[in-house]
């Protein structure tokens, strides 16, 4: 007998014994008879109903054809396979992973596909849905997809009996996440995206905390920490700070954050560092507002420490350096973006007693002499090195050195040159001069610290003619801002001697463009001279300014500038990378930037410059210090050969005797 017409596949019983292949197709059967049984409830019609059917019929026979097993991952390839197919086989598809997973179809592929959730609410969660899309301006189209993605999440608060914004809570925000299933992560991305906004509109208006806002974001992108996942060490920090971070509450913190962003971009930051400072200061909100916690500069550092296994190397850095500006902003009330050297304790804190005490008197004597910071560093960095030894030698006291303890110091103190260690020798033997000038140790023991190191005459280099021919090249062709900023530092040292500190301490004042001069004032001789600027030196610097420096904000008087934020003063540095940029192949020693003035002063000799003018040219008092310089006029040396019979060197002994 022909069974009916209307008979529907999953009707019709399966065999007592199936094969193993093919025990899918019993839990198949039944959730295609429940969702067939939910399109009839919903009141579906016959070309949507029919068209269910078809689809789940024809998915099954080809599971059956390809001996495979049912899977949402399966029924997707086969729809993507499948040339022309009727609209609505994605959509029940997708009902069907529902009813899998969930045992339900869920909201978002619910029949009909759009629900009208917001003509299911009640107020305030009306007023302020269409509150918020009046701040909107989008196509009509998207504007009810926003509003159907709020009220969905209002409704679902609704059912839960919550009537107002301040009752909505992390865990309701969180349960809702969990059950509210989407058809892919990118829509649920947008679901989720669209929370966050509509709480943060309400938190703006005062109506809840901002952290509840960026709570969507961050669980999007697994960065939401669990104090309990702490160590205890940073656990008994954060409580220890407790209370003192109350003075400053979460939500005054949030209303600071956005004030300090807006100041931020600003100062003319790029993109990244600007949503690197938003995403720190945003997840640190929702940290501090989860834990009922509020501002401090160790709970931040605490927490940045654990938020630092999330980041690469330079991400990190950069959220550190937010936050180091963010507490500066503050207590300043400003940004002040030159002010990024977070200190770090030092090597000599971790001194004996007796050695920091007398280090510390020896080093403001120092001080006093107005020694430069570098020179003191140096100083600091050199007898630190022989405290340590003397602490791991078991000494408890200056008094107990004698000269076989200096011997052993020297001996085993390594360094990579000669040069180097007699440097760090010098220093140390000012130290123990000082010590015998206190009689505590005994009068000449410093002798005992040997030079390793001799003067000696270097060989003074200068630029080839190929390597003027490559700069000069690369300095035709400058277009960028960095570009133009390295042909003019190169052009003030090789057209005018300049030393690098003195080429980044130059200020726009110090041109004096109707004279055709610059005034330098010399950081080496503390002497200030006017040179005359050369039309090509002049150039160059209008060039810079007018096309590079003119692109950056800045009220900075320095003439060169940082490229980036912040756009204040250069370090020397700046001037050898110049020059390493120019001539990036350029390996030989005396590489640095100082180069540029050797051969500066080289090219002027060859010109014929006496030595006074030379002198006078490079800023020197007197003539003595250009001694290096003469050697390298060749054709004048050719021209003052003396007779060796006249000098009184005759050839004669030796090897000039022949038998």
């Amino acid at each position: 007998m022909a069974r009916p017409r209307d008979t529907r596949f999953y009707e019709i019983p399966l065999p007592d014994e199936i094969p193993k292949s093919q025990k899918w197709l019993i839990s198949y059967h039944e959730n295609c008879r429940r969702l067939v049984g939910y399109m009839e409830q919903q009141g579906a019609g016959q070309t949507v109903y029919y068209s269910t059917i078809q689809c789940l019929q024809r998915f099954r026979n080809y599971l059956l054809d390809s001996d495979l097993c049912y899977s949402y991952t399966e029924s997707i390839r086969w729809l993507d396979n499948t040339k022309f197919y009727p609209k609505g086989f994605k959509i029940t598809l997708f009902r069907l992973s529902d009813i899998y997973e969930h045992g339900e179809v869920q909201p978002v592929n619910a029949f009909p596909v759009a629900v009208p959730y917001s003509n299911l609410l009640h107020e305030p969660w009306n007023e302020l849905l269409q509150g918020y899309l009046n701040t909107l301006d989008f196509m009509e189209s998207y504007m009810s997809d926003i509003r159907n993605r709020i009220a969905r999440f209002f409704y679902a608060i609704q059912l839960q009996g919550v009537s107002s914004p301040s009752e909505i809570t992390f865990e309701l925000i969180e349960q809702y996440c969990m059950t509210d299933v989407h058809r892919s992560k990118e829509m649920d991305a947008i679901y989720t995206y669209s929370i966050g906004d509509i709480i943060l509109y309400m938190a703006n208006r005062g109506l809840c905390s901002h952290g509840l806002g960026w709570y969507p974001y961050f669980r999007m992108h697994n960065r939401i920490f669990d104090i309990k996942d702490f160590t205890d060490e940073q656990i008994a920090v954060i409580k220890h700070y407790r209370d003192d971070s109350l003075d400053f509450p979460s939500e005054e913190y949030a209303v600071a954050v956005e004030s300090f962003l807006i100041d931020f971009n600003k100062l003319g930051y790029s993109e990244s560092p600007c949503k690197m400072a938003a995403y720190t200061l945003h997840n640190l909100l929702l940290f501090l507002e989860m834990n009922s916690l509020g501002y401090h500069k160790e709970i931040a550092a605490v927490w940045l420490e654990r938020e630092k296994t999330y980041h690469e190397k330079r991400g990190w850095f950069q959220a550190s350096r937010t936050l180091y500006l963010f507490d500066i902003y503050t207590r300043e009330g400003c940004i002040m973006p030159q002010s990024l050297n977070i200190t770090r304790a030092l090597r000599c804190e971790a001194l004996p007693d007796w050695c920091l005490a007398e280090l510390d008197e020896y080093l403001e004597v120092k001080n006093k002499e107005d020694w430069a910071a570098s020179t003191i560093d140096m100083i600091r960095s050199s007898v630190t090195r022989f405290c340590e030894y003397l602490a791991d030698s078991g000494l408890k006291g200056f008094e107990e050195i004698d000269a076989s303890v200096i011997k052993g110091f020297n001996l085993c103190d390594y360094h990579d040159t000669p040069e180097g260690k007699n440097a760090y020798n010098v220093r140390i033997r000012k130290f123990l001069k000082h010590l015998e000038r206190k009689n505590i140790i005994p009068y000449g023991l410093n002798e005992a610290l040997l030079c390793t190191s001799e003067n000696r005459e270097r060989i003074v280099i200068t630029l080839t003619d190929d390597e003027k021919q490559s700069i000069k090249e690369k300095q035709d062709a400058s277009t960028a801002s960095i570009e133009l900023r390295d042909n003019a530092m190169m052009l003030l040292g090789l057209k005018m001697g300049i030393r690098s500190i003195d080429i980044v301490n130059l200020k726009l004042d110090d041109l004096d463009w109707k004279n055709q001069c610059i005034r330098i004032y010399q950081k080496k001789t503390s002497h200030e001279i006017m040179l005359p600027m050369p039309t090509e030196v002049g150039n160059a610097i209008y060039l810079y300014i007018s096309n590079g420096r003119a692109n950056k904000k800045t009220s900075s008087r320095y003439l060169f500038i940082k490229n980036r934020v912040p756009y204040d003063a250069l370090k020397r540095s700046v001037c050898r990378q110049a020059l390493k940029r120019m001539l990036p192949g350029r390996s030989t020693p005396g590489s640095g930037f100082h180069v540029t003035r050797r051969t500066y002063a080289t090219d002027q000799l060859r010109k014929g410059t006496d030595k006074q003018g030379l002198a006078d040219l490079l800023g020197h008092r007197d003539t003595t210090s250009i001694k290096h310089y003469l050697n390298l006029d060749e054709e004048r040396m050719r021209m003052c050969p003396i007779s060796l019979s006249d000098s009184g060197l005759l050839m004669k002994g030796g090897r000039y005797d022949r038998v």
